[in-house]
């Protein structure tokens, strides 16, 4: 009882006092540890850091009546179009709370409650073996786009909500962490793994067929596969710790994916296809790779480091090439667009055979931040460029991108006035487990992950 006073009266100190209680009571050991290295944020840093927190706090739906109130909006925020809910966005909304209770810019009470009110949500919305569609549309509760067909079920969205209120439940406690085991209960894996290739499939249409067949589309309406290394390791944690036995898969899965190696003027390391930054980001946002290694030995962390520096000298490579790329502008990733309203075809060399790169002078403004703790003294030094740069920063800090080769007005660039989710996400769990480690911590103590890391062998460093 006085550990969870203790906990819900401390703040800021908080954290450290459940790792404490934790390893006394035994839930954490030293089997998969977060390494603690605290560093202090900038006065521009804490203040990109408010801003990601703000958006997804203050973009909810607050109307009682509506069948997804409590959720956060989280896309296309300012370019005032019609934008359904993303379900992957609710995961980096329960991890903004957290940070903003610890913070002291919301009560525990405030952040609770508001998530407590979205778990219900979700709760209540359709679900198939325990997934939800990608895309949900805000006022009538079912797929997004007027209940198009073509919304897909998702896996990483469904994977990336977990992850988030897994935080939640190991910081809160309570009803929260009872409703999100139960949802994780819920969730059968290995229904959406290849039986035969043993690769997740990338997602589903389990009810109605969309208008354009994807190849190999199977009769349960699976297609594709997480085939080769990409943000999706998260999946093969979470599908091998979940607490239902019958719907977890094991190590086999992740040692089925395959891991293309390349390199561009630096190190060799094992790369994704499209180039993109944030696949190199998603999964470390919530779990500590720097003293983690797999059967093989594999270090992601210092692969994700290599896949930093390389995005870095590329752009550096191309300055000339391509107006406004440089030392302190790099890191392209999927983002808004000026040439196709939306693209994940920016990205860095080395990429995967036959891809080609869309070059038309966009910059993520996420992609060199959420290499924060790869990168750090790079990354410092592209966000207080980008805060240099006219019209880029609005009422949630940096937009979602630029160009100074497309669209651009003199020496004024075409400017992203919009946000996204996902990438002030990556942002703000990037900067925080930066600075404090704290979404890191809560999730290394949680069962269901040391479960699945330790399903698919991995180890601590020696």
């Amino acid at each position: 009882m006085f550990f969870k006073i203790a906990f819900k009266t401390l703040g800021i100190f908080s954290c450290q006092i459940l790792l404490f209680f934790s390893s006394i009571n035994g839930k954490e050991t030293d089997e998969f540890p977060v390494i603690l290295t605290a560093n202090t944020l900038s006065p521009l840093m804490e203040r990109e850091l408010r801003g990601c927190f703000d958006f997804f706090w203050n973009e909810w739906n607050d109307n009682l009546s509506s069948p997804t109130y409590g959720m956060t909006n989280g896309d296309y925020v300012g370019l005032k179009k019609y934008s359904p809910l993303a379900i992957e966005n609710q995961g980096f909304y329960f991890t903004a709370i957290i940070i903003g209770v610890e913070r002291g810019w919301i009560t525990l009470d405030e952040g609770e409650k508001r998530i407590l009110i979205t778990l219900k949500t979700l709760r209540s919305l359709k679900r198939i073996k325990g997934f939800w569609y990608h895309f949900i549309d805000q006022e009538t509760g079912k797929r997004g786009w007027k209940d198009s067909n073509n919304i897909e079920l998702s896996n990483a969205s469904a994977g990336t909500m977990l992850l988030g209120a897994l935080a939640a439940s190991e910081y809160f406690g309570g009803e929260i962490k009872k409703i999100t085991i139960e949802l994780y209960e819920e969730m059968d894996w290995k229904w959406f793994t290849n039986p035969v290739t043993k690769h997740p499939y990338l997602a589903c249409y389990p009810e109605d067929l969309p208008d354009r067949l994807p190849a190999g589309i199977t009769n349960e309406g699976m297609f594709g596969g997480w085939a080769a290394y990409a943000e999706h390791i998260f999946l093969y944690i979470l599908a091998a710790g979940s607490p239902n036995p019958d719907f977890a898969t094991g190590a086999d899965s992740y040692y089925a994916m395959k891991t293309y190696q390349g390199k561009y003027k630096g190190e060799k390391f094992v790369i994704c296809g499209t180039g993109s930054a944030f696949t190199y980001q998603w999964t470390h946002a919530f779990i500590d790779f720097r003293n983690l290694r797999d059967k093989l030995g594999r270090d992601w962390f210092l692969n994700s480091r290599h896949a930093a520096l390389a995005a870095r000298q590329y752009a550096i490579d191309n300055a000339e090439r391509i107006k406004g790329l440089g030392p302190d502008s790099w890191g392209m990733s999927a983002c808004i667009s000026p040439s196709t309203g939306y693209s994940g075809h920016y990205g860095s060399l080395p990429i995967g055979a036959g891809y080609n790169l869309l070059e038309d002078g966009t910059v993520a403004t996420y992609g060199a931040l959420s290499f924060l703790p790869f990168t750090p003294q790079a990354s410092i030094s592209a966000l207080k460029h980008m805060y240099g740069i006219p019209g880029l920063v609005g009422k949630y800090g940096l937009y979602d991108a630029y160009s100074y080769a497309t669209k651009a007005n003199g020496n004024n660039p075409w400017i992203a006035k919009s946000y996204l989710g996902i990438d002030k996400g990556l942002v703000l769990l990037m900067f925080e487990n930066y600075s404090t480690q704290l979404i890191w911590k809560l999730l290394h103590q949680n069962q269901y992950i040391r479960k699945g890391l330790r399903r698919i062998e991995f180890s601590k460093s020696s």
